[in-house]
């Protein structure tokens, strides 16, 4: 390992988080009440620690991925030719127009990084819909402070950037302009959490904010209201496929294209959101200007439609099978951790949902760098935060096998030779 090598540091209490203070804290000070999955422990406070070139490199990559989708998804945006690659759903095309219209551009976005062999990042997945994390990104590295860590600098500031942007599109203090409308799926503790941790930080700025189902949502006057108050901004921990569904998407497209309702992120982020959009990139890649054509041969595993791939059965190890719209590693296919029975059926199994309108992509396996850890070698994905263009932290996860999903260990991130004011 060189010293500038990603690594996870050993602190002195082999399991601090077994001390009832610090768990305590975990809990009722940042909101993490799902600390386990199926009796193990998901969280840790031995840090990540990034020298400041990877760092550099890994801000790097983040930005350089997030520029390319973007120019990307604009086109898909504005030509609706290009819009039919991604088959989104006629009810979320109509939010995703409609905030447009309305010029809405909010986003908030996790960058996925992976560690290549050669220790430079590269990004493959981009979470701009309703990104999360922000609990254990925010928590741990505070915790590790709590606990006496010293030298190196939390970097992370996604919770107060996003609460300042909240408050900002509300009107400022005391939210003139209308309230701060945080959705969550009632069904699922994780979302709470976010939303809540979230409301804190937007009180504390002087923000009036609300937690709510988006069944408690109604249209009145072209407005939206909660409880009979308008809402002029939208947190939303609530996916825009499901959104779509609901009653008071029927009436929204109009509130939006108004310009009267602010969406974090903004609908219109979905043609970024979908996988499609990096199979996309590589479409296009030969038309886009020179550098950021650069930056996406750098920073992107290639991309195709899984019908486009004539080998893809044959060469089992090289690709990875992804759902368009999945989310939190489900339906995610990691060629190497298959059979080749198995993956011979899920490929003719996506390729048929490809035929019937369900998009997929095949994107190139990205053979990984190990990173040290006290547990052994750890397999890395750094989630890097992005909000409007602008790095704002990290959400670092380890596994055990190039395949990451809600059972991997979170650890908190820190860089050494950074300072935690400049973040």
């Amino acid at each position: 390992m060189s010293a500038t090598s990603p690594h996870v540091r050993a602190l002195a209490v082999a399991d601090p988080l077994a001390l009832p203070e610090v768990f305590q804290r975990l809990r009722h000070e940042h909101f993490v009440w799902d600390a386990h999955v199926a009796g193990k422990r998901r969280v840790d406070l031995h840090p990540l620690v990034l020298s400041a070139e990877a760092h550099a490199d890994a801000v790097a990559a983040a930005l350089s991925a997030s520029r390319v989708v973007a120019h990307v998804a604009e086109r898909a945006l504005v030509d609706r030719a290009e819009a039919q690659h991604y088959r989104l759903s006629p009810a979320v095309t109509r939010l995703v127009d409609a905030s447009h219209a309305g010029g809405d551009r909010s986003s908030l976005e996790r960058v996925d990084l992976l560690l290549r062999e050669d220790g430079r990042f590269v990004a493959c997945e981009l979470n701009a819909d309703c990104p999360g994390g922000f609990n254990e990104a925010v928590g741990l590295p505070d915790l590790l402070k709590y606990a006496g860590y010293k030298g190196a600098a939390d970097v992370t500031t996604v919770v107060d950037a996003l609460a300042e942007r909240l408050v900002a599109a509300s009107g400022g203090k005391g939210s003139p302009r209308g309230i701060v409308a945080l959705v969550f799926a009632t069904a699922y503790a994780e979302d709470l959490q976010i939303c809540a941790l979230v409301e804190r930080a937007v009180v504390r700025r002087g923000g009036v904010a609300v937690r709510t189902p988006p069944t408690a949502l109604v249209i009145d006057g072209g407005r939206v209201h909660l409880r009979g108050r308008a809402v002029a901004v939208l947190y939303r921990f609530f996916p825009t496929e499901h959104f779509a569904d609901l009653p008071v998407s029927t009436g929204l497209p109009e509130v939006l294209a108004s310009g009267a309702l602010t969406n974090v992120s903004s609908f219109a982020v979905m043609y970024a959101q979908s996988k499609v959009a990096f199979a996309r990139v590589h479409a296009a890649i030969h038309s886009m200007p020179p550098a950021l054509a650069a930056e996406a041969r750098e920073r992107i595993p290639e991309t195709f439609s899984p019908l486009a791939v004539a080998d893809l059965a044959e060469e089992r190890e090289g690709w990875v099978l992804k759902r368009a719209l999945g989310r939190v590693g489900d339906e995610v296919f990691v060629g190497t951790l298959e059979t080749q029975e198995e993956w011979g059926r899920l490929v003719v199994g996506v390729r048929a949902a490809c035929n019937g309108g369900e998009p997929w992509i095949a994107q190139r396996f990205v053979r990984q760098r190990t990173v040290p850890t006290p547990w052994g070698p750890r397999y890395l994905t750094l989630g890097a935060y992005v909000l409007d263009g602008r790095f704002v932290g990290y959400f670092a996860r380890f596994t055990l096998v190039s395949h990451t999903s809600h059972d991997a260990l979170v650890l908190p991130v820190v860089v050494e030779g950074a300072r935690e004011e400049a973040a």
